[in-house]
């Protein structure tokens, strides 16, 4: 599952598809990356990740909360768009973890 929210829209952009069960009683865990679209010296964007978190949590909704909170904690702000562009959550499976 990734979900992909944009700091100007602040929706989901991208859902790819994997079930999440809470009815075993298990708290999901969501990997979850703040990611900076960079330009090099010839103009190709690249995607440049600024931090990534492991987080626990009931739903995407939940965890982009949580990671938001623990990313502006850690860097100062009050605000995470001023390093990123953009949030990424996945389930760890989803990129092999």
């Amino acid at each position: 599952m990734l979900r992909q929210i944009n700091a100007d829209e602040r929706i989901a952009v991208k859902i790819c598809n994997q079930r999440t069960s809470l009815s075993e009683g298990v708290m999901p865990s969501f990997d979850v990356r703040f990611i900076k679209t960079v330009c090099d010296d010839t103009g190709h964007e690249h995607r440049a990740c600024q931090a990534m978190f492991k987080v626990d949590a009931s739903s995407l909704t939940t965890a982009a909360q949580l990671a938001e909170a623990d990313f502006c904690r850690q860097k100062g702000v009050r605000d995470w768009t001023i390093f990123a562009d953009s949030i990424e959550l996945r389930m760890p499976s989803a990129w092999g973890g």
